[in-house]
């Protein structure tokens, strides 16, 4: 599967991601409590060394897509298709803005449009799937509004935040 480089809309860019982005105050995200409220990346030690490391490894996969997300050229966050499955034609997404200046524009939902539109048109998947804390109402409006549908919930699933939470699963068909 070959990747797409880059996907632009009038609000965001994504650009497979590469190491030249990863920086200093690209790290500082990763130890932003807010940033990281809901994500995995709180139990992880990220430094530049090991975020390199990380990002080349989803260059080189062919099973992980990592776009950065630019808003008027600044890498401002990640949007990632994972666990791709070339036999059930299915991908995990996730993503994350980092720079919290740019929160709530609605950045991440202009993301997943454009993500929705390279796994239909360029990967030729059948659906996409992510999954969600219960408490995150951004991430589950910005679903919501590309049409995820609400598959389940796991009951007190998720360890976040010193408590557990429940986990929201949403599932996109692209093709019906």
């Amino acid at each position: 599967m070959e990747k797409l480089r880059k996907v632009v809309n009038q609000k965001v860019d994504l650009k497979i991601l590469t190491s030249n982005y990863i920086n200093e105050s690209v790290i500082k995200w990763y130890s932003d409590e807010d940033v990281i409220k809901y994500s995995e990346n709180q139990y992880r030690k990220i430094n530049l060394v090991n975020q390199i490391e990380y990002v080349e490894s989803c260059y080189r996969s062919n099973t992980e897509f990592l776009y950065g997300i630019l808003s008027d050229g600044q890498y401002i966050g990640n949007i990632l298709l994972s666990n791709i499955s070339k036999n059930h034609k299915t991908a995990e997404l996730s993503y994350l803005i980092g720079d919290k200046n740019f929160w709530g524009k609605g950045i991440i939902t202009e993301a997943i449009n454009l993500i929705i539109k390279i796994a239909i048109n360029h990967l030729k998947l059948r659906k996409l799937y992510a999954g969600v804390c219960s408490e995150n109402i951004g991430s589950i409006k910005a679903l919501e509004k590309n049409n995820f549908v609400k598959e389940g919930i796991r009951i007190k699933h998720l360890y976040l935040d010193s408590r557990f939470h429940d986990q929201i699963d949403y599932g996109l068909l692209l093709i019906k």
